[in-house]
């Protein structure tokens, strides 16, 4: 009795983990989407409101829409100690733990590179940058299609063969 639920906890934390790899690669992709939502919200406040970029740091707080990006709460308390917006971008980005390190030079880059030319220069880059996330999101979803079938097929294949070898 002992070893049958000894080798039901090893298969079910087996399946567990699978499962929990799969998920991390599932919720990547959509934090990339809610941070190229994020970028068109900022498009459109620099292109219809003409908002400074303190202001527009503010409203995507005050928003609530991207309360899972830690990095938008800390850039609006940033924003409000320091005069400069890419010195307070670039310290709510490396505070983000959760970023991958793909993530944060991207993040980084759009960082210094608002608020250095004119209206349209912003929009259009800001435009480039929508498109990195978009084909970034595209590559996670292809890679949450292919391996997150397998770390779950693999979670449950494996904890099934432990079990097996033990009895």
């Amino acid at each position: 009795m002992v070893k049958f639920l000894g080798v039901a906890c090893i298969f079910f934390t087996s399946a567990a983990l699978g499962i929990y790899f799969s998920e991390n690669i599932k919720h990547k992709k959509e934090r990339l989407l809610t941070e190229r939502k994020m970028l068109v919200q900022i498009y459109e406040l620099i292109r219809w409101n003409s908002l400074t970029l303190h202001e527009i740091a503010r409203r995507l707080f005050e928003s609530g829409d991207f309360n899972q990006l830690d990095y938008v709460s800390f850039l609006s308390q940033k924003c409000s100690e320091l005069r400069s917006f890419p010195q307070a971008w670039e310290g709510a980005v490396k505070h983000d733990s959760k970023l991958s390190a793909e993530e944060k030079k991207l993040l980084l880059e759009i960082g210094a590179a608002l608020g250095t030319t004119d209206k349209e220069g912003q929009l259009s880059t800001l435009e480039f940058y929508i498109s990195r996330l978009d084909k970034m999101a595209q590559e996670e979803g292809e890679r949450y299609r292919i391996k997150g079938k397998m770390y779950r097929s693999l979670g449950i294949a494996s904890g099934a063969m432990i079990g097996i070898l033990i009895i």
